[in-house]
């Protein structure tokens, strides 16, 4: 099972009570969706504010997004648990709503587990029994060095035996990490580049299937352009892709991924669509911050400057 292609990572869009949008929502996947070149679309991730959704808000979104898309575009869903019996019932629930496949994040990141995430012991007894009692294809979540929870290679190299797991979203931040990885794994998993940054090109032209990032969502379409030139050997498209589309937008929604302000990157992703004329609000639950005026107008210079039609001023509730 090889997976080629963009999967853009959607948002989740909520009502001024807070509630998630489902109206919202649905038009946010399908307009996604109809993007060319997708392998297929994430929901419940990182950029879908997963931490902050309930057990039921997780399996109803899977369900409306497997409603708006056609057959052919894979749903991925995420599931993020520090207790592994619950992370097997979210994949359950995410299977019994439509989905294709699981994204799965790290169930060690949280302090007490970290060291575990090494382990391939651990480790493996995780993606075992999602194997057996879920059923499902997995993408596993590969976070950068920075981050803590970070499995080993040794530990990889065993989970990616196992039947299901037939991917992994190699988040490393650098290309070469992500090309030590797919140098090990490339002929067993799919090894999808992962990069709200600039990294993410060099990730790209070391042979990688396809991509699998939030930003996406902004602009789809040339994103897609950019992952297929760059995936079809033409490296100076997707350079220039890369530069005069791309880094501009990474640069004002995602700063680099440095966290140079405290504002949400879901918050300026949404705020992104807003001003597109694509969402309603740009409000993000709690912790998260808001963006704020000066975001507003680095957002809005950096949509004009790659081309994309500005259609609102934008606000928050």
């Amino acid at each position: 099972m090889e997976i080629r292609g963009l999967i853009p990572a959607t948002v989740t869009p909520f009502n001024t009570d807070g509630s998630v949008d489902y109206k919202s929502l649905s038009a946010h996947v399908a307009r996604v969706g109809s993007a060319t070149g997708l392998y297929g679309v994430c929901v419940n991730g990182h950029a879908g504010e997963v931490l902050t959704l309930t057990s039921d808000e997780r399996k109803n979104i899977v369900a409306a997004a497997r409603k708006v898309l056609p057959r052919q575009l894979k749903v991925i869903a995420g599931i993020a648990s520090h207790s592994l019996a619950d992370l097997v019932r979210q994949g359950l629930n995410a299977k019994e709503a439509g989905a294709d496949m699981l994204l799965v994040f790290p169930l060690f990141d949280v302090r007490p587990y970290r060291h575990l995430a090494r382990n391939p012991d651990a480790v493996f007894s995780v993606f075992q029994r999602l194997d057996r009692e879920v059923n499902l294809p997995m993408s596993v979540f590969q976070y950068p060095e920075t981050a803590g929870a970070v499995y080993s290679l040794e530990a990889l190299m065993r989970i990616a035996e196992l039947p299901n797991v037939v991917a992994m979203k190699a988040a490393t931040g650098s290309p070469t990490k992500y090309a030590e990885l797919h140098d090990a794994l490339h002929d067993r998993i799919s090894v999808l580049a992962a990069c709200d940054a600039p990294s993410l090109l060099g990730m790209l032209l070391h042979d990688a299937p396809g991509a699998l990032v939030g930003i996406s969502v902004v602009g789809t379409q040339q994103w897609s352009d950019l992952v297929r030139e760059a995936t079809s050997g033409s490296a100076q498209k997707a350079k220039s892709i890369h530069n005069s589309f791309a880094v501009p937008l990474m640069r004002a929604i995602y700063e680099y991924q440095l966290h140079r302000t405290p504002i949400s990157t879901p918050a300026a992703n949404k705020e992104a669509l807003v001003q597109l004329g694509e969402l309603n609000s740009s409000w993000v639950r709690p912790p998260a911050i808001n963006v704020d005026d000066a975001k507003r107008e680095e957002i809005r210079f950096a949509l004009s400057k790659v081309g994309l039609r500005v259609a609102k001023a934008a606000a928050g509730f």
